[in-house]
């Protein structure tokens, strides 16, 4: 690998010296880059010799070499030349006469004038025209209504299960997992020994892993990009964003989200996934109930092309059950995008919740029932797309109450809300959620001090 750096000490607001000075060579050379330097990146026999001598062993093979090559901004151009003002000035067109007279070549703007009178293209993106693998999603496990464990250990189990039948020794992976320096905590560790060249550990370096993510995504493998929430969504909001105009294919798990991330503060408690990555055009939204719904959701989401995000708590859980008390995500069920699941039914209103807090809802259901209140419960695992039906159907059935760990004004309550300000409805609707930064402590105590527990739903 060589990397040439085109180096002419300008940025738009003056001197890199003066503005951020930074010694490039020693920056190459701290992460273990060969460096060298050229005096005049404008002469091509001296650059092309540069390169003869790393490519004939001049530089260490087993190491990339950098070439700071020292250059002139404007060059050819008398009177631009190493003025920071043209790194993105336009010439007015006597300007651009002189320069390209005093260039030599021809002056063709007539052309681009004419072509600029055309109506503009909004073909900007990238057309996804990947072959996306044909994946084995395998039988969902199921775990029996008497176990209690987390989301993130059956995401784990899952991914685990689809490396073992799409994921042959000696032959390219078909699935590939990335994370940041948590292994163990995103339950990748199953998956890592399987195939452990299928898995990639960068570090903490969550920005460089997003955009991997999406470029291996697009060469025929479906990747899995795994880290906190709060790392997922906010801390590479950007890089997901490019990946979502590049049309790429990242599956982006997030196993640490809300208040129930507890213990670790506010830092850690990622609030917001739902208002971020609601702000892509090609990411769908999953937050399941229990571990039964993630090993469903997970699969799903490695057999389908396109970006999706797929987020979880850390706290481990009691399982959803039908009212005969068997699992209600167990191995009949079929998970689809857009659809919700009416886990109980009702006359006095609904309550619309997902993910992490989903324990508590039952517990709430539990005691409005023995209070001789039947309410009806829908789990909206799919947040994007969204089941416009059934909140219609919730609406025109009497009150709403939303109930989530998410930012209360930026989540599923607010959508809820604008749909059914969009269809012209009349409803009472309530919307809990987190109204402020949570402080580190035990989640149940978390979410009672914002009433998000049983008793406050």
């Amino acid at each position: 690998l060589i990397g040439i750096v085109d180096r002419n000490h300008l940025q738009i607001c003056g001197s890199t010296e003066e503005v951020m000075p930074s010694d490039i060579p020693g920056l190459f050379a701290s992460c273990g880059w060969n460096v060298d330097n050229l005096d005049d990146g404008h002469d091509c026999r001296k650059v092309f010799a540069k390169l003869a001598g790393i490519y004939n062993g001049n530089g260490a093979k087993e190491r990339p070499t950098v070439i700071i090559a020292k250059t002139t901004m404007g060059k050819g151009v008398s009177f631009m030349e190493n003025l920071a003002k043209y790194h993105g000035s336009p010439l007015k067109q006597e300007q651009l006469d002189a320069a390209c007279a005093e260039l030599g070549v021809a002056n063709d703007s007539a052309k681009w004038a004419e072509l600029r009178q055309k109506p503009v293209s909004a073909a900007t993106r990238l057309a996804n025209t990947v072959c996306y693998p044909r994946i084995e999603a395998g039988k969902a496990v199921v775990y029996d209504a008497g176990t209690r464990t987390d989301c993130r250990s059956a995401y784990g189990t899952a991914l685990y299960e689809l490396a073992r039948l799409n994921n042959v020794p000696g032959k390219a992976p078909k699935i590939v997992g990335i994370s940041c320096d948590l292994e163990g905590s995103v339950k990748m560790g199953d998956f890592h020994k399987h195939m452990p060249e299928a898995f990639l550990e960068t570090g903490i370096q969550e920005h460089h892993a997003a955009t991997m993510a999406g470029a291996i995504s697009r060469e025929e493998m479906a990747t899995f990009f795994s880290t906190f929430g709060v790392f997922a969504v906010s801390e590479v909001y950007n890089q997901n964003r490019l990946n979502d105009i590049n049309h790429t294919n990242v599956k982006v798990v997030a196993t640490h989200l809300g208040l129930d991330v507890g213990e670790d503060g506010p830092t850690h408690q990622g609030i917001d996934y739902i208002g971020l990555m609601r702000n892509y055009f090609g990411f769908n939204v999953f937050l399941p109930a229990d571990p039964n719904q993630t090993d469903h959701i997970v699969r799903h989401a490695a057999v389908s092309p396109g970006n999706c995000f797929v987020g979880m708590g850390r706290s481990k859980m009691n399982m959803i059950t039908n009212e005969a008390g068997t699992p209600f995500f167990g191995a009949d069920y079929v998970f689809t995008p857009g659809r919700g699941d009416w886990v109980r039914r009702g006359d006095k209103g609904t309550i619309i919740s997902y993910g992490a807090l989903s324990n508590y809802v039952m517990d709430a259901w539990q005691k409005l029932r023995d209070e001789g209140i039947s309410v009806s419960v829908l789990m909206m695992a799919s947040i994007v797309p969204l089941d416009r039906q059934s909140v219609l159907e919730a609406a025109k059935n009497g009150p709403v109450l939303t109930v989530e760990d998410h930012h209360v004004d930026t989540g599923l309550g607010a959508m809820i809300g604008t749909l059914v300000a969009d269809e012209g409805l009349a409803c009472g609707l309530k919307r809990l959620g987190v109204t402020h930064y949570g402080s580190s402590g035990k989640p149940a105590d978390l979410y009672a001090e914002q009433g998000l527990d049983a008793a406050g739903i």
